[in-house]
């Protein structure tokens, strides 16, 4: 049923086809009114301005069908130099620039090493600002516009007053850092938790299309949460909502990197399970409190090999991690509970704990029909979902500069 052509459903249908393009990729103009419920002349009419506007692109027609009936569809696409965005990964000793064009591809990426802990709020606001504006010299050209700039970071933040409230890769607390880039650049700067973008690509893979209330618990460094309600991220009061590693699994327990003793990312997370197996076996040298990959590999394959004692931390980890969750169950009772992030490598050794932890925990009517599952990690999603999530929230803006 097509929506009424009314300025405001003209802007919301104009807005749906760009978002479409961007999630589906190329597609004719009937097969974007049936997937939004709008009209093929409004389609038409919105895909005319759109292409005036330098904002799609027609690809050639399709070849003529064998059998010689119907017209070939003519597919249209976004313009990948309309606008571009800028993401920043902002984790422990690491900063990650990628610059994503208007369909959401990426264009350039690169790694810095920096010692994160060492910045005070205002050097750390000096450096990013160089990095960007770097970047922006080097690789914006060609491109419309940059239409804004997403803070991805590790931790609690509050998207939006646009303030780390805290963050693992950080030696400060409730810093306000979205205002003076944004003024530095002249564009919107979105501010958001890592474990809320890269839930927002896997939402929108078609394999959980049918999961609208998702959670995505992310495994790594640390452990963070993204709820989605009826597709829309959960954020509370000030932003910071879904902190999960951070909720209690042993009151008195280890001690946790926000300080506070017990937390599930205490005895789930990289440092914590490195932590405990690091007093009683021969691991690759390296930094013990930030533990690198090849350090958390070899400590994997130790359970999965059956090493008695890295068994029994990686059982603990899924009692700690099944009991959380069972609460999420009782609390949200979602589709769906995704669990990734490259501590997800260890997921084999954990989960027959913690699938024993959530039957301890929960009579069979409060887990329901909820599924829980592990996504591989074989690929940083996080920029891909902070280019996504500035792209949608800048798209209005784009639209008015393009008119």
């Amino acid at each position: 049923m097509a929506l009424p052509s009314t300025d405001t459903s003209r802007h919301d249908n104009t807005l749906a086809v760009i978002r479409t393009l961007r999630d589906r990729g190329p597609a004719a103009r009937v097969d974007l009114g049936t997937l939004n419920g709008i009209s093929s002349a409004t389609v038409t009419s919105i895909s005319a301005e759109l292409l005036q506007q330098g904002l799609i692109t027609e690809r050639p027609p399709e070849a003529p069908r064998p059998n010689g009936r119907g017209r070939p569809k003519t597919l249209i696409e976004l313009a990948p130099d309309a606008a571009c965005v800028v993401c920043i990964k902002l984790s422990i000793n690491e900063i990650q620039l990628v610059v994503g064009d208007f369909a959401g591809q990426v264009r350039h990426s690169e790694h810095h090493t920096v010692s994160t802990l060492m910045l005070t709020a205002d050097s750390l606001e000096t450096l990013l600002e160089e990095k960007i504006s770097a970047v922006c010299t080097q690789q914006l050209e060609g491109f419309q516009r940059l239409a804004g700039i997403c803070l991805a970071v590790q931790g609690v933040v509050s998207s939006q007053s646009g303030t780390v409230i805290w963050s693992p890769a950080l030696s400060f607390r409730n810093a306000p850092l979205s205002a003076r880039l944004a003024e530095r650049f002249h564009c919107d700067v979105l501010l958001e938790n890592d474990a809320n973008c890269i839930a927002r690509v896997l939402a929108a893979q078609p394999a959980y299309a049918d999961c609208p209330n998702l959670v995505v618990i992310m495994l790594g460094y640390g452990i963070g949460m993204s709820v989605l309600i009826n597709g829309v991220p959960f954020l509370g009061a000030n932003g910071s909502a879904a902190e999960f590693g951070h909720s209690k699994y042993q009151p008195d327990g280890a001690l946790c990197a926000c300080g506070r003793r017990g937390c599930i990312e205490a005895y789930a997370s990289d440092y914590a399970l490195y932590r405990a197996a690091a007093e009683h076996l021969e691991l690759p040298s390296g930094d013990s409190a930030h533990p690198s990959e090849q350090q958390m590999q070899a400590l994997t394959q130790l359970a999965l090999q059956g090493n008695s004692v890295a068994k029994r931390i990686y059982t603990e980890a899924g009692q700690a991690l099944g009991y959380g969750i069972a609460n999420v169950l009782a609390l949200f009772n979602p589709d769906l509970v995704l669990i990734t992030g490259s501590g997800v490598r260890g997921f084999d050794a954990m989960q027959t704990a913690m699938h024993s932890a959530i039957d301890d925990a929960l009579v069979a009517e409060l887990r329901g029909t909820t599924r829980i599952e592990s996504c591989a990690w074989d690929r940083d999603m996080t920029c891909m979902g902070g280019i996504a999530m500035t792209l949608n929230a800048t798209d209005s803006q784009t639209l008015l500069a393009s008119g």
